[in-house]
């Protein structure tokens, strides 16, 4: 049994830790941080109110009645629905994906920025990242209001339960490894 980690043909003492193993670069991560900060400030300050207006701006393409309430604490859509009743609809945090984004942002900063990469490339993802979720909200949200304007408040719920946690994971680990496999791939082409 072999007590060391080097290949059999290098003498000396046994080591027990990994010698190549990549350093991490801290001063990517500290910039991460800056960059995803500030895009955090802007979604979590504007994103619900501009997804507000599109749904509403969507729903008037298609010739449902719906208007926005910012009284509220959330931006409330109120959408008249075919039954005749009304679906206010509250524009939380979770509801329109800024949860899953956060979650996204920081796996993404604390395991893809420590590594041996371009930071440009880095940073590119992250925003490319946050742009495809916000792109994933709208479309996940108009797909249950459409569903609850033809089949009820129940059936809101029940498209919100079964899509909200599948397509949150499906983009967000799509993301992350395209921007991994770019990570290794261009670092493969330095060491080639």
């Amino acid at each position: 049994m072999r007590r060391n980690l080097r290949s059999s043909h290098t003498r000396g003492p046994p080591v027990w830790g990994f010698p190549h193993r990549e350093k991490p670069r801290l001063r990517h991560l500290v910039i991460g941080l800056t960059v995803s900060a500030f895009s955090y400030a802007v979604l979590w300050l504007k994103f619900r109110e501009l997804l507000t207006e599109a749904i509403r701006r969507l729903l008037y393409v298609g010739q449902i009645s719906a208007s926005k309430s910012l009284s509220s604490e959330a931006p409330l859509l109120v959408i008249r629905l075919t039954d005749g009743s009304n679906l206010n609809l509250a524009l939380t945090w979770q509801r329109c994906g800024l949860i899953s984004m956060t979650i996204f942002g920081l796996l993404f900063l604390f395991l893809l920025f420590p590594l041996d990469g371009s930071i440009w490339s880095k940073i590119a993802w992250l925003e490319l990242g946050f742009i495809i979720g916000s792109t994933w909200s709208f479309i996940r949200l108009s797909i249950a209001v459409l569903i609850a304007y033809h089949f009820g408040a129940g059936a809101l719920a029940v498209t919100e339960f079964l899509t909200g946690p599948f397509t949150d994971f499906l983009w967000a680990l799509s993301v992350w490894s395209l921007g991994l496999s770019t990570l290794a791939s261009a670092k493969h082409r330095r060491v080639s």
